[in-house]
């Protein structure tokens, strides 16, 4: 009776720690400061490229930097089209829907040495996600097949991006090979039906959907926490304190930035 007695208590002090350790993280991400911009054609130090504006040929490029993480501010960004394949380091992590030669954007952060060595592939979902592969993307102009999808594979030898797949409609899409076994992770994407269930998270946004344009995904499988809850606006021309401005409205002139964060 006692040892059940030591184990219900020992389970619910390592409950109360992992809540702690949840709070004290929603208490940072709850001050954080951004500051969003364009990229005027280079990156200081310090921005990070997030996302892009595809309406937009002399500037596309949208940067943020948080004012209250010191390491942030020392980050190093270069950016550039994948030109069909990722070079080792490169990170694809947006997408010009208005290329059909040469979609994806890559970033690379040259101060981060781990960075340095890491291999990515992109494909499209063809309706769903295999195993390890990660949402992160959307063409807003694919009817058919709009979510962009990525991995990071340790192989060096693996090629970044295949063949062109035939898509509908025409399109050729390129889509990634690896001999390496693919992550454990599981994920889900859906649309937002105007609100956010706990445990799904905002990371794109559709700008040809004016009733339902949010894009949810959450993991199924890995450290992935179910209970979390997210909120979405617009910037309204600012970011208040514990916002993260996260995806674009490339079809709205007035407030495109969107808004997010966790609240809890």
């Amino acid at each position: 009776m006692r040892k059940q007695t030591l184990g219900v208590l020992a389970a619910t002090a390592l409950l109360a720690g992992m809540v702690c350790m949840l709070n004290a993280k929603d208490k940072i991400t709850a001050g954080q400061q951004w500051k969003i911009k364009t990229s005027g054609g280079q990156i200081p130090v310090g921005w990070e490229p997030f996302a892009y504006d595809s309406n937009d040929q002399f500037d596309p490029f949208l940067l943020r930097r948080c004012t209250t993480d010191k390491a942030f501010g020392r980050q190093k960004w270069e950016v550039k089209t994948s030109n069909g394949q990722i070079p080792a380091g490169w990170e694809p992590f947006g997408y010009d829907y208005k290329d059909k030669f040469d979609p994806f954007l890559l970033r690379r952060c040259t101060t981060d040495k781990a960075a340095a060595q890491q291999r990515w592939e992109v494909k499209t979902s063809n309706g769903k996600i295999p195993a390890g592969w990660e949402p992160f993307a959307y063409d807003s102009n694919d009817k058919f097949d709009p979510f962009l999808l990525r991995r990071r594979v340790p192989d060096s030898k693996s090629r970044a991006i295949g063949k062109g797949s035939s898509q509908p409609g025409g399109k050729s899409r390129a889509s990634g090979k690896s001999s390496s076994r693919p992550g454990r992770q599981q994920w889900q994407i859906k649309t937002s039906g105007g609100k956010i269930p706990p445990g799904w998270e905002p990371f794109a946004y559709d700008s040809n959907d004016k009733s339902d344009p949010f894009l949810l995904r959450r993991r199924t499988a890995g450290q992935w926490d179910p209970g979390q809850q997210w909120q979405i606006k617009t910037s309204g021309g600012q970011v208040p304190p514990g916002w993260e401005p996260f995806a674009y409205d490339s079809n709205d002139q007035f407030d495109p930035f969107l808004l997010r964060r966790r609240v809890r």
